[in-house]
């Protein structure tokens, strides 16, 4: 799938109103407590924004990074709707190059390219958090979809964040679909 085809594909997916339009996943408000309310966030992958808003909602200022500029929009109207300011930019995050900068958190859920999260690792401030949730491979025991270039293999993630100290991971089945969940923080200066 080219570029092209994957921004027309999720385009789309959110003119259709085919998205959670909900906050996050739960289990993020359980870690409210270890997580940065204060830095620059960037949300990767952020679709209609409900991970973003939900950032700009703890006081991060927020940068979220899609492939859609419909599913920016989105995020733009739904942060507006909800009295927080996030800024969006399109970007193939399969050909371009990362965004430039030093983060307090780092989102990345339900997309996977390898060596990713290795890169991100690199961005966060000292004590900065990365966050990453994204269905593995065992899923395909029960599910067609996503294709097997988007699922991660077993302790992938670990793997990706090896410079990083976890403070929790878990893969299991949640919610109907085999997910591995990371969060890891960057060692202090």
């Amino acid at each position: 799938m080219t570029a092209n085809d994957a921004r027309e594909t999720w385009d789309a997916r959110y003119a259709a109103g085919r998205f959670d339009p909900t906050g996050p996943p739960a289990w993020l408000e359980e870690l409210g407590e270890v997580l940065p309310n204060r830095g620059v966030a960037l949300d990767l992958a952020a679709g209609a924004g409900r991970v973003s808003i939900w950032l700009a909602r703890r006081g991060l200022s927020v940068e979220a990074v899609d492939i859609s500029p419909v599913g920016l929009a989105l995020a733009r109207e739904a942060a507006n709707d909800e009295g927080v300011s996030i800024q969006t930019r399109v970007v193939d995050l399969a050909s371009e190059t990362l965004p430039q900068g030093s983060y307090a958190m780092i989102t990345c859920f339900h997309y996977r390219q390898p060596g990713l999260l290795r890169k991100l690792a690199k961005t966060l401030t000292p004590g900065g958090v990365l966050l990453s949730e994204v269905a593995t491979v065992q899923n395909l025991e029960r599910h067609e979809r996503p294709s097997l270039r988007w699922l991660a293999d077993r302790n992938e993630l670990l793997r990706e964040a090896e410079t990083l100290e976890v403070a929790y991971y878990r893969e299991a089945w949640l919610g109907g679909r085999h997910l591995a969940r990371l969060v890891a923080r960057a060692p202090q200066a």
